[in-house]
């Protein structure tokens, strides 16, 4: 893949009273490199780490490819380049700066929670949480 090929998607939508963001990465020929779901609850949201709280959460977050261990490299795919860092900055961007959040939580699978805590994130009851500073 070339870089100068490859350009950051954006797209907005209201959904169950609440807004999502839908991130990605394409390539020139509209080949999905990776996506982020990113979603701003509604004022209904019933659990407490959200209710009544400037909150942003990563739903979803998916680089495709083949599964290349960390630390290994693969000179034709999508794995360990630096896409999902640059979603997950953007998402963050976006929450703060578009939606004042001041939170931002991530529905994470225990497996992927050390890629999160090497980015400031901690653990909050099943999110991991990373406070929103400008």
């Amino acid at each position: 893949p070339h870089d100068d090929k490859i350009r950051l998607n954006k797209e907005v939508y209201e959904a169950s009273g609440g807004t999502e963001v839908f991130l990605s990465f394409e390539d020139d020929q509209n080949i999905l490199i990776g996506y982020l779901r990113l979603r701003i609850p509604s004022d209904k949201a019933h659990r407490s780490e959200i209710k009544n709280k400037r909150v942003a959460i990563v739903r979803e977050l998916h680089v495709y490819g083949i599964e290349v261990p960390v630390g290994m490299w693969d000179d034709f795919g999508f794995q360990h380049k630096g896409y999902g860092s640059k979603l997950l900055s953007e998402a963050e961007r976006i929450s703060r700066e578009e939606f004042d959040a001041k939170k931002i939580l991530v529905l994470s699978g225990i497996g992927a929670r050390e890629y999160y805590r090497k980015k400031g994130y901690v653990k909050e009851g099943p999110y991991m949480a990373k406070d929103l500073i400008p």
